[in-house]
């Protein structure tokens, strides 16, 4: 007995699964969809949570009795970097755990540990508490990189620099408004209910993430896999093609957070005036913030048509050279517009350094991977105001711009992230020719 069959040669039976796979494919990527927009309103509410602090830090440390505000400034700085030279250390063997257990597991870790931590800073009587929870968070925590592991191995091929760079915007957007909210916070509630209020944004980010990101699956490599990873002797990451990225999130953090220590000294000697020095400097930090989330999610779009190691040369060289100019700006009006131009250009850079990095390394090992960025990620933003701190203090506040933005040209820095020998201003021309053209070169 023959199956009857259409004109396009398939059978009923051959039809029906079909159309019972397509709806299962639709069905999965609107599950996918919505768990990463419940993955954005988590990480908003998180980002915006740990910023929520950094105002009121300098002053809840002269409440706990360093009555000098030198001292108080001095605390303040060591507390602040405290996470992120713990977090350096730890976040790769967070990373490597992800990668057996799954990456929500950790992010839930993440979240719910920082909410605990972040809520205990309340009841401390003295600097050298408030330091060793700071020091905890660092090593229990890290909500970005779990986030970002969680994205880049959940993501479509085609959507996932996209995906990156949208979870970088948000992550921008919450590091503008978390200082502004913190401020207002601390004015009106106290310096305490505020830790408190910033522990209740972290706890309802757990419970999103608990309840709205789909879970997923640990990656288990194939025998074929394996086998060639024991014959490319692969027991390790691979480091050299995972270095462009790495050195990008550690460049872009350093060049970011050098001129943020500086600005505020910056300002007033442009101004001549002591007065609203914080609140201008506090400007134009947020709106760089926010316009880097601009950059991030453009960057992630361009990222796939310019090639990525092109794109991160491109908008490495244009935020050096937005930077230069910005140590012998006659006014505050130039730096804001300068630094507004820098932040956008290092905001392209970010989800395409996270982009490199997914790709260079295997599924398996890819929490792993991030584990190791959020490592140079956390080295920048403790190593970035040491050093701006240092060159404003020997050779004026104008070094704090003038050496980062130049270090940002370096055709060395250039040449390992475009492949070749050319510095990064060939890189950019070459680049600025395939888009005049409407055929952009992909990196060699």
């Amino acid at each position: 007995m023959q199956t009857s069959r259409s004109g396009t040669g398939e059978s009923p039976q051959e039809r029906e699964v079909g159309a019972t796979s397509s709806a299962a494919t639709r069905e999965q990527g609107e599950t996918g969809r919505q768990s990463f927009s419940v993955l954005l309103v988590s990480q908003l509410l998180a980002t915006t949570a740990f910023m929520f602090v950094v105002p009121f830090m300098p002053l809840y440390v002269q409440q706990l009795g360093v009555e000098d505000a030198g001292s108080a400034a001095a605390w303040s700085g060591v507390i602040n970097g405290a996470s992120g030279a713990t977090m350096a250390l730890v976040a790769p063997l967070w990373g490597r755990l992800s990668d057996r257990t799954g990456r929500k597991l950790m992010l839930l870790r993440a979240t719910l540990t920082a909410a605990v931590v972040v809520g205990s800073m309340a009841f401390v009587s003295g600097p050298w508490q408030l330091l060793v929870l700071r020091l905890l968070q660092g090593t229990l925590t890290g909500t970005v990189p779990a986030a970002t592991a969680l994205v880049a191995s959940t993501a479509p091929p085609d959507k996932a620099g996209w995906r990156l760079g949208t979870l970088q915007t948000v992550i921008f957007v919450a590091a503008g408004v978390g200082p502004a909210l913190g401020g207002i916070s601390a004015d009106a509630a106290g310096i305490r209910t505020s830790f408190f209020l910033a522990s209740a944004l972290l706890a309802v980010s757990g419970a999103l993430v608990l309840f709205g990101v789909a879970q997923d699956r640990p990656h288990r490599a194939s025998d074929a896999e394996r086998e060639g990873q024991e014959e490319a002797g692969s027991g390790s990451l691979p480091y050299r093609r995972l270095l462009p990225g790495l050195l990008t999130l550690f460049a872009v953090h350093v060049a970011i957070t050098s001129a943020a220590v500086a600005l505020p000294g910056y300002v007033h000697a442009l101004s001549g005036d002591a007065s609203g020095i914080a609140t201008q400097a506090g400007w134009i930090i947020g709106t760089g913030a926010l316009v880097a989330s601009l950059g991030s999610l453009f960057g992630g779009k361009l990222a796939g048509k310019l090639g990525a190691r092109r794109m991160i040369a491109v908008s490495l060289a244009l935020a050096g050279l937005a930077a230069i100019p910005q140590a012998i700006v006659p006014g505050v009006p130039e730096l804001w517009a300068l630094r507004l131009t820098t932040s956008l250009f290092l905001g392209c850079a970010i989800p395409v350094a996270n982009l490199l990095i997914k790709d260079a390394s295997p599924p398996e090992r890819q929490g792993t991977a991030f584990g190791v960025a959020s490592s140079a990620t956390a080295m920048g933003f403790a190593l970035g105001p040491m050093g701006g701190g240092l060159l404003a203090s020997s050779l004026g506040f104008q070094a704090a711009f003038l050496i980062p933005g130049a270090a940002l040209l370096g055709p060395r820095n250039s040449s390992r992230l475009c492949g070749g020998p050319a510095p990064a201003a060939r890189g950019f021309r070459q680049t600025a020719a395939g888009v005049l053209e409407g055929h952009p070169r992909p990196p060699r």
